[in-house]
């Protein structure tokens, strides 16, 4: 009779199977590193958002005679945007990890592939939330910028 070690199909689908598991333990830690980053990300921009749309608030008055009163409502109403955006990405984040979670827990395949659909949808909601309270944030940012140096230029002009 021959060991574990002698057989070379043995020895091979065992090595398959560690390979296997050594495999899904890395794709794990990926994802929980993923999971982290866009955690941050989320945090980032609902704080960029939120600090730059109390701080427009604050500085209403000397903005719209800097920048204009338009200049002024199109940066409030970015940062608001953003802000709204990024917290419908941190409920779409919490719902992706439910209804993933939930997947992993399914009893029958069918199940879970309907539980799996819904992490992903769930999942492509948030990323794209991030991407267009991030696009928000640097409109504002820009337009305001561009508003100052009309501005600017014109009364040096004048």
């Amino acid at each position: 009779m021959r060991g574990r070690g002698e057989d070379p199909l043995t020895r091979a689908f065992h090595y398959n199977v560690d390979e296997a598991r050594r495999a899904e333990d890395r794709h794990q830690k990926e994802r929980e590193i993923l999971f982290g980053n866009e955690t941050l990300a989320v945090q980032v921009l609902q704080a960029v958002s939120g600090a730059a749309l109390i701080a427009g608030i604050s500085q209403a008055e000397a903005l719209s005679k800097l920048a204009g009163r338009i200049s002024l409502l199109l940066f409030l109403t970015a940062m608001a945007v953003a802000l709204i955006v990024a917290v419908f990405a941190v409920h779409w984040k919490h719902q992706y990890k439910m209804w993933d979670v939930k997947a992993a827990a399914a009893d029958n395949q069918d199940e879970m592939l309907l539980r799996s659909k819904r992490s992903g949808w769930y999942l492509v909601a948030m990323r794209r939330a991030m991407w267009v309270s991030l696009i928000s944030i640097a409109l504002g940012f820009i337009q305001l910028l561009v508003f100052l140096w009309i501005i600017g230029l014109r009364a040096v002009t004048v």
